[in-house]
């Protein structure tokens, strides 16, 4: 595993762990592509998403370099 590859996977590790300290967040799934992160978080039955992804963006906004894009939505089952 590269340098850049490792630094890269311990980012994503950083980022699931701050989100799964957010009230309501039962699961997250991160995808981290150049430009763009992207945030997939499961919410438990006794919160409503719209309050979990308010306090999910509240959370990450200190995590965000620079111009990144960070997207955050909802896991669905399928």
């Amino acid at each position: 595993m590269s340098e850049t590859t490792a630094a890269a996977a311990r980012r994503t590790r950083r980022i699931e762990e701050a989100i799964l300290e957010v009230d309501g967040v039962i699961g997250v799934r991160v995808w981290e592509i150049p430009g763009r992160v992207e945030i997939g978080v499961r919410v438990s039955p006794a919160d409503t998403p719209n309050d979990v992804l308010k306090r999910v963006h509240e959370h990450v906004e200190a995590l965000r370099d620079g111009d990144e894009v960070w997207d955050v939505g909802v896991l669905s089952e399928s």
